[in-house]
């Protein structure tokens, strides 16, 4: 019996247990399985299993997959990572100079230096779609990707894009435009701002947040949900009106939010780590009560660290940080912590730059499908009656 024989049912069931890279070279096999790879409920089936999680970093203007030892630091084995190449799925990656890069879902939305384009990518099947600019990209635009969930047709994806300026009266004025995969278009949002940004966007059940702060409240939790197209905020654990302070976000197994925090106009070498619940579709967040504190200066270091990513090891209470060597030109540099121990595993040979930062983030590989603009599809209806009418001609 050849799996083509098997039940609909039975056949769906043992491709939704194959790793997520081996179905992406195996939809072109056969017509039946490439429109099964893209149907909205296989992908959720097949997101539903927990698959390994994979690493990227991206640092000095380059995108990198990382592959890692890190299950080391409690056994006898030393941890470590070795990085093994650029990220090579995307055709033209040699060429883009990749500024910030923002995960959700298991698609990366990777801005280049200067905002020149935006390219949203999925690295498990190679697939990628540029963005168009409803007028222009200004160099201080930042972007952040999130959906609306379906439960008929999926994942509906958008991208919240904001920009900041100042005004003739010398005004800081942000402005929120957004963009819909589905109909390939840009709307302006009505929506005013009185609070800035402390650290990257993490996207978590569709919704991104971040660590904001305003003169009158001083730092707090900011959420946009893309369904509603709103923000809302909710309090954070710890309380500070520092703009100079260090935050950052990460997401834990797709079901919790971390955030640390960091006092670096003190010169403070102690990093604290705080733990959310759950968070539900009702986006209830409160904070449990595991906490991480790390004083590097335990540890006899060179300089104060700056920690801009991180990511949690709730279980064993370790946090995998990624910063810059300031003292040592600006070189990347990964580094495992927890209460009691400290163990650098890389650190970059090439010379860093103060205004690029490397990011660290984990994300579970994904079939997801990235809608086409309607630019795209109609250039592809017309190759193909092209490539139809040149066959027909030679056929005559």
């Amino acid at each position: 019996m050849m799996i083509s024989d098997l039940p609909c049912d039975l056949e769906s069931e043992i491709l939704a247990r194959v790793p997520t890279k081996s179905l992406a070279e195996l939809k072109i096999t056969c017509k039946r399985w490439y429109a099964l790879f893209r149907d909205p409920n296989f992908v959720k089936k097949k997101n539903l299993r927990k698959a390994a999680r994979e690493l990227m970093i991206l640092s000095n203007s380059g995108v990198y997959s990382i592959r890692d030892n890190l299950h080391g630091i409690h056994n006898i084995v030393d941890p470590s990572i070795d990085f093994t190449g650029k990220l090579s799925s995307r055709k033209d990656s040699k060429d883009l100079k990749i500024s910030r890069i923002f995960h959700c879902d298991g698609l990366i939305l990777c801005s280049t230096k200067g905002n020149t384009r935006l390219v949203v990518w999925n690295p498990s099947t190679g697939q990628t779609r540029s963005i168009k600019p409803r007028t222009c990209y200004q160099i201080n635009d930042t972007f952040v990707l999130g959906y609306v969930n379906s439960e008929s047709s999926g994942h509906s994806y958008k991208i919240l894009r904001s920009h900041s300026y100042q005004n003739d009266q010398k005004v800081w004025i942000t402005e929120f435009d957004i963009y819909e995969f589905s109909s390939d278009s840009w709307k302006v949002l009505d929506i005013t701002c009185e609070w800035g940004l402390f650290c990257d966007g993490m996207s978590l059940k569709g919704s991104t947040y971040w660590v904001a702060g305003a003169k009158e409240t001083g730092f707090f939790m900011l959420c946009f949900d893309f369904t509603t197209e709103t923000f809302g905020n909710f309090p954070l654990p710890f309380q500070s009106d520092n703009p100079e302070d260090t935050a950052a976000l990460s997401v834990v197994k797709e079901e919790k939010l971390s955030v640390l925090h960091q006092d670096i106009l003190a010169f403070s070498n102690v990093m604290t780590i705080w733990l959310s619940n759950k968070i539900d579709e009702a986006k209830d967040l409160s904070w449990s009560e595991f906490i991480l504190v790390v004083d590097f200066d335990t540890f006899n270091l060179p300089s104060v660290v700056n920690v801009r990513s991180f990511l949690l090891d709730e279980e064993n209470k370790v946090a995998v940080c990624c910063d810059v060597d300031m003292e040592d030109g600006y070189n990347t540099r990964i580094y495992i912590v927890g209460k009691d121990m400290y163990k650098q595993v890389y650190k970059d040979t090439t010379r860093g730059s103060p205004f690029n930062w490397p990011h660290l983030l984990s994300y579970v590989p994904s079939l997801v499908y990235i809608q086409e603009n309607t630019l795209e599809r109609q250039k592809k209806r017309k190759a193909k009656k092209a490539r139809t009418g040149g066959e027909i001609c030679k056929k005559i």
